[in-house]
């Protein structure tokens, strides 16, 4: 068998090797008001965010309905709802971002 890990043996202080965590926390940080945000970006944010969980629910759960339970064309089609959702957070992003080029540039 094998002998005892580094994690097995008693130390009489433990907290040297680890510090104090509660004491090692950076500062809070500023709560920002969802006023002070401005309405577009707070938007795309959001619907980033809609999308994202969308495209990682299909993209998890289709190959699994393909292969734990043979439904082929299910999770097939899940998959492509999956890649279709990332697709449109790319394009919102790349729209974001033209649209806020344009503004640093005018």
């Amino acid at each position: 068998m094998l002998g005892p890990g580094p994690d097995d043996l008693e130390e009489p202080n433990s907290g040297s090797r680890w510090g104090d965590p509660e004491h090692d926390l950076p500062p809070q940080a500023p709560s920002i008001d969802e006023a002070d945000v401005d309405d577009e970006i707070r938007m795309t944010f959001w619907r980033s965010v809609l999308l994202a969980n969308v495209a990682l629910f299909a993209l998890t759960v289709g190959p699994m309905l393909a292969y734990f339970r043979g439904r082929w064309t299910v999770g097939a089609v899940a998959v492509a709802l999956g890649v279709v959702m990332v697709l449109r957070i790319y394009q919102h992003y790349r729209a974001f971002e033209r649209r806020h080029d344009d503004e640093r540039n005018a």
